[in-house]
């Protein structure tokens, strides 16, 4: 059937044709694009929160063509949309085999608002470990070694201060920097010293008074010593459910007592089902502060199994809407480029089939016309009548037709003087029939040429305004809109990754067309300069 088709067109056009078809990237593209279109034409069957086929009380339901209030199904007086899902649940349903739902393939509508509670994700734990923070003085000897402790014995992974009593001032685990040995022992030996703070590798400060030389060298001196909360290594795990960890364990946590242990499981567990506070415990670096926090579920919400591009900031399925998006702009940028098209057709044949006064004067019309900026009159009538598809319809037609209609004009202009033509006056032919049934079919080159330009082009500016929201009207789901969400809410990648994507394939597809187009009705494409 095809063939034959292609038979009944006139050589040139299968010549066209022929070019297009060699033009591998411009085939293929046109072939995925339709197949876009196509499945975007039954994304209510596909995606959609209302069942296919509804069988109850006997009878055959079709609620995604027809609609149905609740009295329909539940005997009440309720007149309102039925909730299926809520439906289903119902005794009517559950456990009734006679009766029963057929659902689509995605079970989610573009206006489908979801509950918390019925987004599945896997309940997990994560642990934050980092030095708490620490205060604390200790009086050394001469030698070097703690003689008394307040609040240090956690610097040291102690249980309480009595156990550094004799033990050394600098171990391990503890570094003193220099300076402060050095201050430390000009006070043993009653020199005067100024007031010093200095902090080692693992984030403790020591700090040592001013000293004035007295009767006698002291026996002993004190040092304050602090660890400001987050100074150090910082580790982070995940426990599962069951409180085992996914992955390895943070180092720190081996080092940890039993007892340490056993504290941070149990809040842990109780950070499973509520939130909790942080709690502090020593290790053998010091005081460490373990913070937990598990995930919940907030909109805009990141993607899950069950909705791999996420959901938005109402709970709406992003990839569902990206959808119907594609639907909507397809369908209303086609519309809007065939409405530009008739009205530059129409104005562009008038100014070159006529000619003279009439071209000059449409000509210095359209001149004026083109200097108006349509972006603000879009935003100002948005403004004052509000979102529409028939506003946006026709401020887009009314203000975009002039690029086609001065190809269309050259065209008329170098036709109206050919052969076929005169002809045609001739033989009394009216003037409209002859600028439409004779000339207007040989100058079809430039409409067929950039109208996939132009359905990119508008599908562009549909974009731009739904993200500046002056385009579809609210609830439309739509490129632009997600983009919006994504620019208020800049931590939901997924807001502005996927809807890219989707805008960028399709403009890429079309251009690609609209350059096999092109190639395919120049008939210097294959021509070589010698």
């Amino acid at each position: 059937m095809f063939r034959r088709l292609i038979q009944i067109l006139d050589p040139n056009t299968r010549r066209r044709l022929r070019r297009f078809g060699d033009i591998k990237r411009a085939k293929w593209s046109l072939f995925i694009l339709l197949v876009i279109f196509i499945v975007s034409l039954f994304a209510n069957f596909i995606a959609n929160e209302k069942p296919l086929i509804v069988k109850a009380n006997g009878s055959l339901y079709f609620p995604v063509v027809k609609f149905y209030p609740e009295s329909e199904f539940t005997g009440s007086n309720v007149k309102t949309r039925p909730r299926y899902k809520d439906l289903e649940k119902l005794p009517l349903f559950e456990g009734n085999e006679k009766n029963w739902m057929l659902w689509p393939l995605i079970p989610y509508g573009p206006e489908e608002s979801l509950d918390t509670d019925q987004i599945e994700i896997d309940t997990t734990l994560t642990l934050t470990f980092e030095p708490a923070e620490q205060l604390a003085t200790v009086e050394v000897d001469g030698n070097g070694l703690i003689q008394r402790s307040r609040g240090a014995a956690g610097f040291y992974g102690k249980q309480s201060d009595t156990e550094l009593r004799r033990q050394p001032l600098k171990t391990d685990g503890v570094v003193v920097p220099a300076e402060i040995v050095e201050a430390v022992a000009k006070q043993f030996n009653n020199e005067a010293t100024t007031a010093i703070t200095a902090r080692n590798n693992e984030g403790i400060s020591f700090s040592l008074r001013d000293y004035s030389p007295r009767s006698r060298a002291p026996k002993l001196v004190r040092l304050s010593m602090e660890r400001r909360a987050g100074s150090g290594a910082v580790e982070k795990s995940v426990l599962d459910q069951g409180l085992n960890w996914i992955g390895d364990p943070p180092a720190q946590w081996s080092k940890l007592g039993e007892t340490e242990q056993a504290t941070v499981l149990s809040r842990a567990e109780e950070a499973m089902i509520v939130p909790q506070e942080s709690v502090s415990v020593s290790g053998p670096a010091g005081k460490i502060r373990v913070s937990f926090d598990r995930e919940t579920v907030e909109f805009p919400f990141r993607p899950v199994k069950t909705h791999l591009m996420g959901l938005d900031n109402s709970g709406r399925d992003v990839g569902v809407r990206i959808f119907y998006a594609t639907r909507t702009a397809l369908i209303f940028g086609v519309l809007l480029v065939i409405f530009t098209f008739a009205i530059g057709v129409f104005l562009g044949a008038v100014q070159g089939y006529f000619g003279g006064k009439t071209d000059m004067f449409g000509q210095r019309l359209t001149e004026i016309w083109e200097s108006m900026p349509f972006l603000l009159i879009m935003i100002l009538l948005s403004s004052i009548y509000g979102r529409s598809f028939l506003l946006l319809g026709l401020v887009y037609g009314v203000f975009n037709w002039i690029g086609i209609s001065y190809y269309i004009r050259a065209e008329f202009l170098r036709l109206r003087k050919l052969p076929f033509v005169e002809a045609a006056r001739v033989m009394g032919i009216g003037r409209w029939k002859i600028m439409f049934r004779h000339i207007f079919p040989n100058a079809l080159v430039p409409v067929i040429t950039f109208f996939p330009f132009a359905l990119v082009g508008a599908i562009f500016m549909l974009t731009a305004l739904d993200y500046l929201g002056f385009g579809l009207p609210p609830g439309t789901p739509s490129w632009g809109n997600l983009l919006d969400q994504g620019q208020v809410q800049p931590y939901a990648w997924w807001l502005i990754l996927y809807p890219s994507v989707a805008l960028f394939i399709v403009s890429l597809l079309g251009i690609f067309i609209g350059e096999g187009v092109r190639a395919a009705f120049d008939p210097r494409t294959n021509s070589k300069l010698e």
